[in-house]
């Protein structure tokens, strides 16, 4: 395999047959890898470049992605880091090995993993191997759809922590941590339909995203997730019965918390539509907001009780830097939407 040849590009001469024919011929081991034979279908696609696909939709052969872990050569608490890369990769199938059979920890950390990767189960177990399958078809999931239930997550959480600071009653709270990993499981879900995506023609048809797109988006939920992050640190900040208590939500940096929701809500309904004016003000807010919170955060050098000093910055950070993911955010749009209403001219 070392000295096989890997090129993926070749260039073929244009001929000219009959009369107003071009023909360029296909390379022979693509022919031979996808099972192809004379006469056999192929879907040529226009891309909005100006470069042509080639689609083998009559290729009877199937392939799958397998990544093999063997968790003997592992550092212990790395693993699932390689489980989680190996579900990122787009693998349908993922076989883990342990050399003297897994333990109680093993099959722990199996567990965790199946939890936070979404439509994938053990579909096969022995002493010394287990197999993991992917049994969703990423075609079928619109990432949308899975992006807005990280918003909605997020954003009532947020609510939550807003009543946890008015009412002084953590039990808003009590599921916090499940639903920051249902975030983090749709965040990788997203992730890896992304990255399918970008090598398959078929779901990027499928999908109605182009490549491009695709990136910008994976760029959207990583900075989605980034949010859920702060949300949920701000959710463990409102847990301190103590130092919750003396907070006025009327009051720097809580009092932000609101606009923000309504701000956040903006961005997060241009992902389906475009309308500039709404994410131009939104970002503008945002940018005020910001500023603000600095400005209250040096103030905050100046008093004497440093403690509620110190929890005050910490909430007031969270929320500040809530501000700027969601800034990054609305920039992000505005990249899609210059690309979409981009236009390929021909240069003379």
């Amino acid at each position: 395999m070392a000295n096989e040849d890997i090129r993926k590009s070749e260039v073929r001469r244009l001929q000219k047959t009959g009369g107003s024919t071009f023909i360029v011929s296909l390379p022979k081991r693509w022919v031979i890898e996808h099972g192809l034979m004379a006469k056999d279908q192929l879907r040529v696609e226009w891309r909005p470049s100006g470069n042509l696909r080639i689609i083998p939709e009559a290729s009877p052969i199937t392939r799958r992605r397998e990544v093999n872990i063997e968790l003997d050569n592992l550092p212990e608490k790395l693993a699932i880091d390689h489980l989680i890369a190996a579900y990122l990769s787009g693998a349908n199938l993922i076989r883990v090995y342990r050399k003297k059979g897994f333990d109680a920890a093993d099959r722990k950390l199996l567990r965790r993993f199946i939890s936070i990767g979404r439509g994938i189960e053990i579909v096969n177990e022995t002493d010394r191997i287990i197999e993991i399958e992917s049994l969703v078809n990423a075609g079928s999931l619109p990432i949308i759809s899975s992006m807005n239930r990280m918003y909605l997550l997020i954003r009532t959480v947020l609510k939550d922590i807003l009543e946890t600071f008015t009412n002084g009653d953590p039990s808003f709270l009590d599921d916090i941590d499940d639903r920051e990993d249902e975030v983090d499981a749709l965040r990788l879900l997203i992730e890896r339909q992304i990255g399918e995506i970008l090598e398959s023609a078929y779901l990027e048809d499928s999908a109605g995203i182009n490549r491009w797109e695709a990136a910008e988006f994976g760029n959207l939920v990583r900075t989605f997730e980034r949010i859920g992050d702060h949300v949920y640190a701000l959710g463990i900040l409102a847990q301190d019965n103590e130092k919750a208590s003396l907070i006025d939500v009327q009051q720097l940096p809580f009092c932000l918390i609101t606009s923000w929701l309504i701000d956040f809500k903006a961005i997060n309904s241009n992902i389906k539509r475009s309308n500039l004016q709404e994410i131009h003000d939104a970002k503008i807010q945002l940018r005020d907001k910001m500023k603000l919170l600095s400005n209250f955060e040096d103030e905050l050098w100046l008093q004497e009780d440093t403690v509620n000093a110190l929890y005050l910055h910490r909430c007031s950070e969270s929320i500040r830097r809530l501000c700027a993911y969601a800034s990054d955010m609305a920039e992000i749009l505005l990249n899609i939407y210059t690309h979409k209403n981009s236009e390929m001219t021909i240069i003379e």
